[in-house]
């Protein structure tokens, strides 16, 4: 007979997995495929080599060095090319925190603007006091190719540092 504490244990990682499983149905059955996975970025100048735009749209957040974007411009900004006209009903943002880094270093004020052209913009989402790791923001679904994060105020403290692990449109 297995000692209590691994029936525990057994039914903790039986319990996790099947989480895991209802999120990750949960997510397609919500259309959350991340559109802007891979697609062209452009940003801000980086803070240095290695925190370019593109690790904002790569899918992976590794660690506070490799997978993020980083800018000192003020304001900072991220612009994704999904390649032609496309549904769009949301927005993830991992900020800093997601990547392990201190949660004063998450974005604070930032937009989200979309664009059918790249001529023409229109904000959907507006945030002025954010303090969370990783923030969503549903919009009204639209056709757009273009998607912009415009930064304001990039930390909780004066730091300079735009930090974004990853930019997902759905």
């Amino acid at each position: 007979m297995k000692p209590f504490s691994h029936l525990v244990l057994a039914g903790l990682l039986v319990l996790a997995a099947g989480t895991l499983a209802a999120q990750t149905i949960d997510d397609a059955a919500q259309g959350r495929t991340d559109l802007a996975l891979g697609k062209p970025v452009v940003g801000a100048p980086i803070c240095k080599p290695g925190e370019e735009a593109s690790k904002a749209v790569n899918g992976k957040i590794a660690s506070k060095t490799q997978d993020k974007f980083c800018t000192q411009q003020r304001p900072g900004w991220l612009r994704v090319d999904l390649q032609r006209p496309t549904a769009v009903s949301g927005f993830t943002i991992k900020h800093a925190g997601a990547g392990g880094e201190p949660v004063s270093m998450n974005t604070r004020a930032f937009k989200l603007r979309v664009s059918p052209d790249g001529k023409a913009w229109k904000t959907v989402v507006t945030e002025d006091r954010n303090t969370a790791s990783v923030t969503q923001h549903r919009i009204a679904t639209q056709q757009v190719r273009y998607v912009e994060l415009d930064v304001s105020e990039p930390t909780q403290t004066d730091d300079p540092a735009t930090r974004i692990y990853e930019l997902e449109v759905w």
